[in-house]
């Protein structure tokens, strides 16, 4: 027995609605070629593991079996899955995978056509085998749903979030119940009935979910924008403020690539602002500790002048801080340059 090397072609299947014919195999087998079968799996040896010639749309694969005797060493062993009839596209063509392996004197020689993500189509099919280049024989077997059988429901199917930059992750989530095989594509392939998983997709996705089961195909479909990284630009954000004596302080950081440039400051009291703080530049990854020294921040808190904890008749003060608040400094992101926080009840 030898098998030394195996290659496919693999041509597009067309997703339509599901619906299955059955249709019986045959085998027609030549001078070279015995025991030609039909089956759900292979055994290490390529031998046939629960012959079958009937399968479902949620079959994971059709696998096919054959004995090639008296042949001579490096002998050609083809084989061409070809589409009947039944629900697939006609621009899909007869021909959906060829597989090809090498024998030599005597070997089984084993081939499998892998389920599509959205499952097989129903319909009639064969598998047609030769040895190097000449017919040997033929198996049809039959692709069938259920139509008693519910199909899969979609309880949900996310990503979090929809809108990204290039290298940024979204955690892509979904829920399906009554399924026996879930596929999203383009990743992360197989997956459970429930779970969650972190995709990082570098320009616009769509993320298609398949549930299935004998019954048929349910999908859902969902799309990530995904913007180019912004490089070489810089990236104020406030990270945190809190007071020191009467003096409102903060913690600001470049968490971008590039230098920033001199900026201004605005700190903002219940909405309405109060002060500026002129803020030199910083490098890359570089933060550094600022304050409004001109702002004499003196709210009646009884926990700060040391009078007990919160009480009746305290002030409730917002204070928001924003960096680069003039924009003078062209930025990778703006939506962090500000900070609240709320003092008082």
């Amino acid at each position: 027995m030898l098998r030394i090397k195996s290659s496919f072609t693999l041509l597009p299947i067309a997703a339509l609605v599901l619906l299955g014919l059955s249709c019986a195999g045959t085998s027609t087998p030549s001078s070279s070629i015995s025991e030609l079968t039909l089956c759900a799996s292979l055994a290490p040896d390529y031998r046939p593991l629960d012959n079958r010639n009937e399968f479902y749309v949620d079959s994971p694969q059709v696998c096919c079996s054959v004995k090639v005797t008296s042949v001579s060493e490096n002998t050609s062993v083809t084989v061409d899955w070809v589409y009947i009839k039944g629900q697939m596209s006609k621009e899909s063509g007869p021909l959906i995978l060829q597989d090809h392996t090498v024998c030599g004197t005597d070997c089984y020689a084993g081939f499998t056509l892998p389920a599509p993500a959205g499952g097989f189509i129903g319909g009639e099919y064969r598998a047609d085998l030769f040895i190097d280049g000449r017919p040997g024989a033929s198996a049809a077997f039959s692709i069938l749903r259920d139509t008693s059988l519910r199909q899969p429901q979609i309880a949900s199917f996310t990503a979090v979030p929809s809108r990204i930059t290039a290298g940024q992750p979204v955690q892509l989530a979904w829920k399906v119940s009554n399924a026996s095989r879930i596929d999203i594509r383009p990743v992360p392939g197989a997956v459970d009935a429930e779970g969650s998983v972190s995709a990082t997709p570098a320009e616009d996705t769509a993320y298609t979910l398949y549930a299935m089961n004998r019954g048929g195909v349910s999908s859902s479909r969902l799309n990530v924008n995904v913007a180019p990284a912004i490089k070489e630009k810089p990236d104020l954000q406030v990270m945190e403020l809190w007071t020191s004596g009467n003096v409102l302080a903060y913690r600001v950081k470049n968490t971008g690539n590039l230098a920033s440039c001199p900026t201004v400051s605005r700190l903002y009291k219940n909405g309405t602002e109060v002060s500026q703080d002129y803020m030199a530049p910083l490098a890359a990854g570089e933060e550094r500790v600022e304050a409004f020294q001109q702002y004499h921040f003196s709210p009646r808190f009884n926990y700060i002048t040391g009078q007990g904890g919160y009480s009746e008749g305290m002030d409730a003060v917002n204070i928001r801080i924003c960096v680069n608040s003039d924009e003078s400094c062209a930025e990778s992101d703006r939506s962090n340059n500000c900070l609240d926080h709320d003092f008082g009840l």
